[in-house]
């Protein structure tokens, strides 16, 4: 199938039986019974702010009304996601009913009109966005959301540490012979340039390259590219691609920082560390002691666990 009959079937639902897609993530986690694990946003929200990492993962204080900006891009990767799968099986998809299942979630009839035009908005949004990737990404991925669990190695002592890194790969081409792992951002604005080389989720996704290679026998690579595809949001939508690689020096600097991020949380060290990081936070209300605000956005039962573990 051509990427322009596949962007066609996204826009019109190609008449065939639409392809169904998990609600959830595909991969938990661990060995699906509460096992602790790290990944890229456990261990991204620590360095950020331990405080943080405190209430989403330890006392699972969650905003009653997830963020629209993150609901837009879990829906477009839900909607790029159901066409390569589609792809693979020569089959076209419904987006209308991608986009129902996802969104029925959070458009509710009971909700005030403001809402439900704010949410059908976001709905569109995301429509338009994975159609621009559809049309202007032309990618023959080998994986879709590939999820992995695998562990993390010292390189220079063999020292692993006692927990897995568990991870969900948007995208996993390969351009020049080796496994590259994409991972797909929507963002308000281009991104920096030094992002793409800095950014611990790419090297967590290479590390899992590297260990794929490495089960195969072929020796050490030299390198394993990386990369992430923006979708801007502006006016008018553009794709910004961001390639780098990754090399030991990087899997020796992920070791040793999920090292320490792993032994501050089993030493339970969720201290509060302000910064510019708080404009995009969801828990300035908890910080603040504001105990209407947390209502408001978390419900009556998150204050409650917020006042037992005497954070306000």
């Amino acid at each position: 199938m051509q990427i322009q009959e596949a962007a066609k079937a996204l826009n019109t639902g190609g008449g065939h039986q639409p392809l169904a897609l998990p609600d959830g993530n595909p991969f938990q986690g661990g060995n699906g019974e509460g096992e602790f694990y790290l990944s890229k946003s456990r261990l991204n929200r620590y360095i950020a702010c331990p405080r943080s990492y405190l209430l989403h993962y330890d006392l699972v204080i969650v905003p009653l009304r997830p963020d629209r900006d993150l609901l837009i891009g879990r829906s477009t990767h839900r909607l790029i996601a159901a066409h390569h799968l589609a792809r693979k099986k020569e089959e076209f998809i419904d987006a209308q009913s991608v986009l129902d299942s996802f969104w029925s979630k959070y458009i509710q009839k009971e909700e005030p009109p403001e809402d439900r035009q704010d949410m059908e908005a976001a709905r569109t949004e995301s429509f338009r966005y994975a159609q621009l990737f559809i049309r202007d990404v032309p990618l023959d991925p080998l994986e879709i959301e590939r999820d992995f669990s695998i562990p993390l190695i010292d390189l220079e002592n063999g020292d692993t540490l006692p927990v897995p890194l568990v991870g969900v790969i948007d995208l996993v081409d390969q351009p020049n012979g080796i496994p590259r792992p994409l991972e797909i951002k929507t963002r308000a604005r281009k991104a920096d340039a030094w992002q793409v080389r800095v950014a611990l989720e790419l090297t967590c996704y290479a590390w899992w390259v590297r260990q794929r290679i490495m089960e195969t026998g072929a020796g050490e690579p030299d390198e394993i590219p990386v990369g992430y595809v923006n979708i801007i949001k502006t006016k008018t939508p553009t794709i910004q691609w961001q390639t780098d690689c990754r090399t030991i020096v990087d899997f020796l600097a992920l070791y040793n920082t999920a090292r320490a991020v792993y032994e501050n949380i089993m030493d339970r060290r969720f201290y509060l560390n302000p910064g510019t990081h708080c404009n995009w936070c969801d828990y300035p209300a908890v910080c603040g002691k504001n105990k209407d605000a947390i209502v408001r956005n978390f419900g009556d039962a998150a204050y409650l666990r917020l006042w037992e573990a005497d954070l306000i």
